[in-house]
């Protein structure tokens, strides 16, 4: 019994000197330097709804742009937002698309993705009067010619 009771003791003393010795360690270790933050800490990821931009030309519907938009914005700043970018974004999106005339749909080129990215984000930086936005991607921009949506052709006058 007194063996038994010398060993509880003894497991005792080991293991509050186990516990000192690890709590005195640990004080003593410099904390971790602090890292310079990278470019993707702390920016949200948000994508846009799917707009339809009808494209007119010769008096007529020729289709339409289906976009999609994917912006970077700080967490912090986008919490203190009364208004959410993606509207201003959606808005200029669209009156951009709509207001390309010199689009040949026989021919079709290249659309200046990289000029319309940078006009949706100066546009937003702009109407928030700082900057707000990182950076527009796109995650959709396709063209559905009128044949491809079933319906038939409506003629402008």
């Amino acid at each position: 019994m007194i063996k038994l009771l010398g060993i509880g003791v003894w497991v005792c003393l080991v293991t509050l000197g186990a516990g000192y010795a690890v709590a005195n360690l640990a004080a003593e270790a410099p904390p971790p330097a602090p890292t310079a933050p990278s470019y993707f800490e702390g920016l949200d990821y948000r994508k846009t709804d799917t707009i339809a931009v009808p494209i007119i030309a010769e008096n007529a519907i020729q289709g339409y742009v289906l976009a999609r938009f994917v912006y970077t914005i700080d967490g912090k700043t986008a919490a203190g937002l009364a208004v959410p970018p993606e509207p201003i974004i959606l808005d200029a999106a669209f009156k951009s698309v709509y207001s390309v005339s010199n689009f040949d749909f026989k021919n079709p080129e290249r659309y200046d993705l990289p000029a319309l990215l940078a006009e949706l984000k100066n546009g937003v930086n702009t109407r928030y009067g700082k900057p707000v936005v990182e950076e527009v991607m796109v995650d959709q921009f396709d063209f559905m010619p009128k044949q491809q949506t079933g319906g038939e052709t409506l003629k402008l006058k």
